[in-house]
């Protein structure tokens, strides 16, 4: 067997042929498009149940959403067209879902302006036999702290809450027994907290451990390396959260992934800027370890989600600097944990030719009047005036002074942050990646 590497751009391709003129075949470390959701959705709860990928509420760049949606997995990988499924009691984002038995799951997230109501609540959803999820309905017991940006897991008969914001970030862990009928027992406080607090996370299991990775530095807007795990028992307890090795890349509003004895660290932000960057570690025993690029994202994302089935793996939706997503991208894994898919070489052209324009940088959309100006360190803080009305900014370092005119992309708005280096809380600031004055 012949082995080629040819490299298209962004696109590394293998190529495997033989010396009889059999037709080559082509691996391609990028991401071929699959069918597109009706609607965009970050910070959507997307759960994968027998085949069908479910992507439910979230936030399309304007409204929290009650709606969902749903498609079929094809036994080529490829994905049916999206179909409408039934909505949520009430709008919500930067949620989590989880499936057990005959039900999928959903609890807390937030809505409202900027999702500053933090949500407690809990619904669920019958899985019905055509895949579809049948009506919502809201569990009479509650979580026992609101959690914006929490995520859920389950092992045995029992479901777990862990992370998240409740007016702090939280290192907590809730958990509630699945009783007989479906329905939830009451939701617990365990004594064991996570290693750091976890806000805006990302949550994969392995065949026997729950990993958290990454998440929002408790004082700043970056993001943290820091990855911890439990090993779960089949009674559904799980051990003592662990420190294992840390990610290179800082990054909150990440995605995580795992398949064989590999987990995936995807995508993400720190402080504004967008990861298209992929990083995957060994698993053993210990956990985690020897963490490596692989192929990025088609774009960088945040607020999206994975699905990984079988040996397939999903990016279904997300939000970056030009927008939120509705899009789905699909790819697969090669026995050294690497992902692409087989495919021509004009595959692989058609894979640089995307890549390519992901990459051209897109106009500034957003300018105004500067009104007042703080430098520190690597960051500028700018007070500015125009079409949105004032809003206070923070970006990479430029020189201005009031009355300068500056452009800036959409960023991320936090609420009530607390910048450590100006000593100074702010009740609404947009981090942006690009900011730069205008002539």
């Amino acid at each position: 067997m012949l082995h080629r590497i040819v490299k298209y751009g962004f696109a590394a391709v293998l190529l495997l042929g033989n010396v009889d003129g059999i037709a080559a075949e082509t691996w391609i470390a990028g991401w071929q498009p699959a069918s597109p959701m009706n609607t965009p959705r970050a910070g959507a709860a997307v759960i994968e149940v027998n085949g069908v990928i479910h992507a439910i509420g979230g936030i399309d760049g304007v409204d929290f959403l009650r709606s969902a949606e749903y498609s079929r997995i094809r036994p080529d990988g490829s994905l049916a067209p999206w179909q409408p499924s039934s909505p949520l009691n009430e709008p919500r984002g930067f949620f989590d879902a989880a499936a057990s038995g005959d039900y999928v799951y959903v609890a807390g997230g937030g809505n409202g302006p900027s999702g500053h109501n933090l949500l407690r609540s809990v619904e669920r959803a019958r899985i019905q036999p055509d895949g579809s999820l049948g009506a919502w309905e809201s569990e009479q017991q509650q979580l026992n702290l609101p959690r914006r940006c929490s995520k859920l897991f389950i092992t045995g008969h029992f479901i777990y809450a862990v992370g998240g914001f409740g007016g702090t970030l939280l290192d907590s862990v809730e958990r509630a027994e699945i009783l007989d009928d479906g329905h939830l027992g009451s939701w617990r406080l365990l004594d064991d907290h996570l290693t750091v607090p976890r806000y805006v996370t990302a949550v994969n299991e392995t065949a026997d451990a729950v990993y958290i990775f990454g998440g929002h530095d408790e004082m700043g807007g970056a993001g943290i390396t820091s990855v911890e795990r439990a090993v779960m028992d089949k009674h559904g307890g799980i051990s003592v959260w662990r420190q294992t090795s840390p990610m290179t890349i800082g990054r909150f509003a990440l995605a995580a992934a795992a398949h064989g004895n590999h987990v995936y660290a995807l995508g993400g932000l720190s402080v504004a800027t967008y990861f298209d960057a992929i990083e995957v570690a060994d698993v053993d025993s210990s956990g985690a370890t020897r963490w490596r690029a692989t192929t990025p994202l088609p774009v960088p994302l945040a607020d999206f989600s994975t699905v990984v089935y079988r040996d397939n793996i999903y990016v279904v939706g997300g939000t970056n600097r030009d927008g939120y997503y509705n899009g789905v991208a699909s790819a697969t894994f090669n026995k050294d944990g690497d992902i692409g898919f087989y495919g021509s070489e004009a595959d692989a052209k058609r894979v640089q030719t995307r890549q390519t324009t992901a990459t051209r940088p897109s106009p500034l959309p957003n300018g105004g009047e500067v009104l007042e100006v703080l430098q520190s360190g690597d960051y500028t803080y700018v007070r500015t005036t125009g079409a949105a009305g004032e809003l206070w900014l923070a970006g990479p370092h430029i020189e201005v002074v009031p009355g300068d005119r500056v452009q800036f992309s959409r960023g991320v708005e936090m609420g009530n942050f607390f910048s450590r280096s100006l000593q100074r809380t702010f009740p609404a600031i947009r981090f942006v990646e690009q900011l730069e004055k205008q002539p």
